[in-house]
């Protein structure tokens, strides 16, 4: 018999059981009703009322923060170029719309998913060819920006290729090399690419117990870092992980953390002597004809969150997609995804560790095509496309050899719809 057990985390109580965590339902503004005007006394509600906590719930607040997350954290800047802004084609394509993804509402096509409250999609960007085919605007404006959240963590992997490739960072170094801080046995024994391949075998893990454990790392890092002006700050997310020990050798096993990339950002900044989100803007983001500056939200200590909490407007997340496709010459000069990212990007060194992985795949709602996970790609498929997700339903899909991007947000209450492989399903009924 399953027993229920309660936990607290941000100030929730969740009751888990079955494999399933369950907070109070609210009740919940249409999306659609984000794409509009908001009046001045309830955005003034929504800046008085939001908590850490509407980080993990996303409720309304969660929604208008995340779309406004200078509102509410101290944020870093991703500085864009100074030249024109790369403007793109459009040449649409409307039998996308016929698209028939699978979900646990059963088989439907592109249009009705994109209108289902469940799935509170708020924009959708699709390029082909260096052209926008689709571009709709469910639950946002065009020019509001959004939180990438963990999507935005391929804007580290990325960073983390070039400085390696300009000599700065080697991957099989130990953390410890780079961060004299972390001296422990168990630190010095993780190189760079653990952390890069999510294979440390740190006790960081982003499962449950660990989230909803008030005593455990993840959990006081996750608190700490997304707590609000009115709430305690506690310890930084540095301190904090010099103490985590391992629990099970580096390289045996796929076990997505955060912190892996938080631990990154640092060593970014180590080796370059530079602020991180200075890095990112001279090595990609200005490097780019973006059309605004990026942003990444800070821990009340002012650590730049690399993890995830990154803002920007749709059309710049395509472009940044763009870079990782043959039309990437249309939003850039200079080719920042070198031949020799995609030689060690689909290098199946970790593919084992996937399949070992604490919950058999990261990402379970494809049902076919899974090879490995590397530089922070959550999938790297069969095909050769690649896949990273956002926590409440954001992503990037990339598609090298069809030279299709697909770049979505979404707001999902609780992360309950999970409905990623609508990406795929674009590109293989498509254009595949």
């Amino acid at each position: 018999m399953n027993t229920l057990k309660k936990y607290v985390i941000l100030g929730v109580t969740f009751i888990m059981g079955m494999g399933s965590a369950f907070a109070q339902n609210a009740e919940l503004t249409p999306i659609k009703e984000f794409s509009k005007d908001i009046k001045p006394e309830q955005v003034q509600k929504y800046r008085k009322d939001y908590r850490s906590k509407d980080f993990l719930i996303n409720a309304d607040n969660g929604t208008y923060g995340f779309l406004n997350i200078p509102e509410f954290y101290l944020t870093a800047t991703v500085n864009k170029g100074a030249g024109q802004v790369a403007m793109l084609e459009e040449e649409p394509n409307e039998a996308i719309w016929n698209t028939k993804t699978d979900t646990k509402l059963g088989k439907m096509p592109l249009r009705d998913l994109v209108n289902l409250e469940e799935a509170r999609m708020q924009g959708l960007l699709v390029i082909h060819d260096g052209k926008i085919v689709l571009e709709v605007y469910n639950g946002m404006r065009q020019l509001d920006k959004h939180s990438w959240f963990s999507a935005s963590k391929q804007l580290l992997g990325m960073t983390v290729h070039i400085l390696e490739e300009e000599g700065l960072i080697d991957l099989e170094k130990s953390v410890n090399y780079y961060i004299p801080e972390y001296d422990t046995e168990d630190w010095k024994k993780i190189k760079v690419k653990h952390l890069l391949h999510h294979v440390s075998g740190m006790d960081y893990v982003e499962s449950n117990e660990n989230f909803m454990n008030p005593d455990h790392p993840l959990n006081k890092a996750v608190k700490y870092s997304l707590s609000t002006r009115w709430e305690d700050a506690g310890e930084s997310v540095f301190d904090l992980m010099k103490g985590v020990k391992s629990h099970i050798e580096p390289g045996v096993r796929y076990e997505y953390s955060s912190m892996n990339t938080q631990i990154l950002g640092f060593i970014v900044e180590r080796v370059t002597d530079k602020k991180y989100e200075e890095v990112v803007s001279d090595k990609i983001w200005a490097q780019v004809g973006m059309e605004c500056d990026g942003q990444y939200g800070m821990s009340a200590h002012g650590e730049p969150l690399s993890a995830g909490l990154f803002t920007s407007r749709l059309r710049d997340f395509g472009r940044f997609a763009m870079l990782y496709t043959p039309s990437w010459n249309k939003v850039s000069d200079t080719k920042i995804v070198s031949d020799s990212y995609f030689e060690k990007a689909y290098d199946t060194e970790f593919a084992p560790a996937l399949v070992n992985g604490w919950d058999g795949s990261k990402a379970p709602a494809f049902k076919e095509g899974q090879s490995h996970a590397t530089y922070q790609w959550d999938i790297v498929f069969d095909d050769g496309d690649m896949y990273k997700a956002g926590r409440y339903g954001q992503g990037i899909y990339v598609s090298p050899e069809t030279n299709t991007v697909v770049v979505f947000f979404s707001n999902v209450f609780m992360n309950k719809f999970y409905i990623p492989d609508f990406a795929r399903q674009i590109v293989k009924q498509n254009y595949r």
